[in-house]
């Protein structure tokens, strides 16, 4: 299996480039993703908009969740909220609960500070899903426990979070608000052209979009994209960098649409409200919303995670993971990082899944010459630079198989 290593420094294009101060510092970025990935008035915009938000904001489709279920484990000082990007056309609950969650991002709040950081957790990584035996992907553990509770209960035991809130938005709504607000640019790469424009077509048939409504594109180069082409921009995935390097396309279309959000007309922002109150669904309050866009002015982004940093890649059973290379070591790394917890000490459940997965992927990687070694690092940013302190090393092995299992554990498959 091939596997990508970044081992340069990355501008927001994916480009190698010199470590600079980063041009993203505001609540912007986040506020946008908290309201359904872009639902947001903008710090200029807040007290010209803020009637209209409260008008808008009952629209947005709420969820109950009992936190008692969630395994919380106390982060003090943090608010952890995940966003959720799911495939699916429509936002109802059928639909909804039988979805892979093929964006998910934390947005990790220090209330004394008003620093921020975004944590993306690779949607191929091999955890436990919720209270069952299971592990698998976890984009698939919505499906799997016909809930989105499930999911925050997979990140919460595994990651030691506090996650109690959620937002899910539809790739729909994406392409909607790029569109409204027309078009993001982008350096697109020839080696990424062809992905897009597979990825283009899917994503239209997705959401309902005719030809007529979306264009490819023929040469690379810095070009604007449309609302269909942006969402799949960010899906780009095979043979350009995986799993790795989409996550940190995801973040480009992110950074790129909340610029053009700061620049935004009342009028403007008032049609991306619109847009998101009908395509997201969340279990955050009126209340929870609106103290959000409150702090608007008091929150600055500190930096971008890619969870887990260390990693390496293989396959169960025909399907490809990608299996955090010591979960526990992952997740203190997480805790002293993102929460300054120097000496902090995983959980037993976290413990607990870490042994395991270390137990199925060492089988793997010691029958399968398609583990490869990837070291996360490469795509964390603190303080708006990218951190490349270690080097990957690609694991060997003596025979070849695209198989291992588990009698105790069951495999579930992902899309």
């Amino acid at each position: 299996m091939r596997s990508k290593k970044y081992k340069k420094l990355y501008d927001e294009e994916g480009n190698p480039i010199k470590k600079k101060k980063s041009r993203f510092k505001t609540w912007q970025k986040v506020l946008c993703l908290v309201l359904a990935l872009i639902v947001a008035t903008g710090a200029t915009g807040y007290m010209a908009m803020k009637d209209y938000l409260k008008s808008q904001i009952h629209k947005v489709k709420r969820t109950e969740i009992d936190e008692k279920k969630l395994s919380i484990v106390d982060v003090n000082g943090y608010a952890n909220i995940v966003l959720l990007g799911v495939d699916a056309r429509d936002m109802s609950k059928k639909t909804l609960n039988a979805s892979n969650t093929d964006c998910i991002v934390i947005v990790s709040i220090q209330e004394s500070t008003g620093k921020v950081n975004l944590i993306s957790v690779f949607r191929d990584t091999y955890l436990k899903i919720g209270d069952t035996s299971t592990y698998s992907k976890i984009n698939s553990a919505m499906a799997l426990g016909d809930s989105p509770a499930t999911t925050l209960k997979s990140l919460n035991q595994a990651m030691d979070l506090n996650i109690k809130k959620y937002v899910i938005f539809n790739f729909k709504l994406v392409a909607d608000v790029v569109d409204e607000l027309g078009g993001i640019e982008v350096n697109v790469d020839q080696s990424e052209i062809y992905q897009l424009n597979k990825y283009t077509r899917e994503t239209a048939h997705i959401i309902g979009r005719k030809r007529s409504q979306y264009k490819l594109v023929k040469k690379p180069g810095k070009q604007t994209l449309t609302g269909c082409q942006a969402v799949s921009y960010g899906r780009i995935r095979k043979g350009v960098g995986d799993d790795f390097k989409r996550t940190n396309r995801m973040r480009v279309v992110i950074q790129k649409v909340t610029n053009k959000l700061k620049k935004a007309s009342v009028s403007e922002l008032a049609a991306v409200m619109k847009l998101g109150t009908s395509q997201c669904e969340t279990n955050l309050s009126d209340d929870d919303i609106m103290a959000l866009a409150q702090k608007v002015t008091k929150y600055k982004f500190n930096g971008s995670i890619g969870f887990p940093y260390e990693v390496h890649t293989g396959y169960i059973n025909g399907i490809s993971y990608v299996f955090p290379s010591d979960l526990a070591a992952n997740t203190k790394k997480l805790h002293r990082q993102a929460f300054g917890q120097k000496d902090y000490q995983v959980s037993d459940s976290c413990q607990e899944i870490s042994n395991y997965i270390t137990s199925v992927a060492g089988n793997m990687a010691a029958i399968d010459t398609n583990s490869d070694m990837y070291n996360a690092s490469d795509e964390t940013t603190i303080n708006g630079f990218k951190s490349n302190k270690k080097k990957s090393t690609k694991k060997k092995s003596t025979s070849d198989s695209s198989s291992s299992s588990s009698s105790s554990t069951k495999q579930a498959s992902s899309k």
